[in-house]
């Protein structure tokens, strides 16, 4: 039996190969025109057999020059490591023909690529690449969904003659390409904060050092450091005077997003596209926080756990976006190992922002913690329609359908 499952593998990956990569579309029609002719061997009485024959030949007659003809080339790629979703990522194949006779039709195409990545030049070909010549052959992949994708090895062939064959066994390797998602630029975003004392405060947010910040001066407190003594105030007023300075206090945001998704698979598109609007508000809400200096931290739970913070006076919001490129959708309660993590880091934070796909007692009871712990917090629910169970006593709190926010609607929270 285990034989017998070999053999049948090799037959379908024999197939896969020989459909998707060695006939090309004119190719496969042909083939199909081979099948239909067919009945032309029952009898030589049908005309019809001579079309048989003829496409048999022409096959024969490929395969033989194909083969012969077949290019012997170097390959070297450069391609970009990210791209944003629906946006052009184009690479470049330095093609140089290593072998004795001219390379005819030379193109480029990817056996087993993502159905979600569109190679939009797939038929830009070099006409004549001669004998020790080199080109470069652009390479256009189009992305229609974030994530990260390890790319299949780009195969340089020839379709020479008649394009119905590939031929040559030229690959080079392209690496992997992360899409980072979407976003729209919002124009506000107001946020609750609480007074939570960051060691360093501002300053460390924007330069090296710890000082505090000077304010003025007061009188001398028995027990004050004697370097805050200022003594030419000292020697102005006739008494001990010292330098007053105010410790800083700086914004420390965490933004949780939620993956959960309960409901039958038969409704997986609709909410498919809610955690993809979510991800891209989470994008959004990031981008506005970085424009305003404040520190970061992203929790994000799936079938993995996403723990991204920032330390002081860096925001990476780069890494947000590769953070946010490979969040992927759960049917597993997600906030079991999110919970502990986020509660470990809520006495450094001055506020949380939770991004919700539903609302039920898991994501009440987290909610009800990050309150007791004294942080501030807003609430975003991103769900096709409202219903009965949203937190009305939850404030700030905002609802947002999906198509709002691919559409760019939501540019005030």
């Amino acid at each position: 039996m285990t034989s017998k499952n070999h053999r049948t593998r090799r037959r379908i990956q024999f197939l896969k190969y020989l459909f998707g990569f060695k006939l090309t579309p004119v190719g496969r029609v042909a083939v199909l025109g081979i099948f239909l002719s067919a009945v032309g061997v029952l009898t030589v009485e049908i005309p019809i057999y001579q079309i048989f024959i003829a496409l048999v030949f022409l096959f024969g007659l490929v395969e033989f020059v194909g083969f012969w003809m077949r290019p012997r080339l170097s390959l070297s790629a450069t391609f970009p490591e990210k791209v944003t979703v629906e946006e052009e990522a184009t690479g470049f194949i330095t093609v140089k023909n290593e072998g004795r006779w001219p390379a005819f039709d030379v193109m480029c195409v990817f056996f087993g690529l993502p159905k979600v990545v569109e190679h939009t030049n797939a038929y830009m070909s070099i006409p004549v690449l001669a004998s020790g010549e080199q080109a470069v052959l652009p390479v256009t992949l189009i992305p229609r969904r974030r994530g990260e994708y390890a790319l299949p090895p780009a195969r340089v062939h020839s379709t020479f003659p008649f394009n119905m064959m590939r031929f040559g066994k030229n690959s080079v390797d392209v690496g992997k390409l992360t899409v980072l998602p979407r976003f729209h630029r919002l124009e506000t975003f107001p946020l609750p904060f609480s007074s939570r004392y960051q060691l360093g405060g501002i300053l460390v947010d924007s330069s090296l050092g710890d000082s505090p910040e000077y304010v003025g001066n007061r009188e001398y407190v028995y027990g004050e450091p004697a370097k805050r003594l200022d003594f030419r105030a000292w020697a102005r007023v006739g008494k001990p005077i010292v330098r007053e300075y105010q410790d800083e206090f700086c914004s420390r945001v965490a933004i949780v997003l939620d993956t959960l998704v309960m409901s039958p698979w038969a409704q997986w598109k609709q909410h498919s596209d809610s955690l993809e609007a979510a991800v891209s508000i989470t994008a959004s809400i990031a981008d506005k926080l970085n424009e305003q200096e404040t520190m970061i931290d992203v929790f994000a739970a799936g079938p993995d756990l996403f723990l991204f913070q920032t330390a002081a006076g860096t925001t990476h919001f780069d890494s947000i976006l590769e953070i946010l490129a490979a969040v992927e959708m759960t049917r597993h309660n997600p906030l079991e190992q999110l919970s502990p993590a986020l509660r470990d880091s809520l006495e450094s934070i001055s506020t949380v922002v939770c991004v919700f796909l539903d609302w039920d007692e898991s994501r009440e009871e987290l909610t009800r913690q990050i309150a007791e712990a004294g942080c501030a917090m807003r609430v975003l629910l991103v769900t096709p329609q409202r219903h009965e169970s949203f937190p009305v006593d939850v404030e700030p709190f905002s609802w947002h359908a999906p198509q709002d926010i691919f559409d760019g609607s939501v540019a005030e929270l």
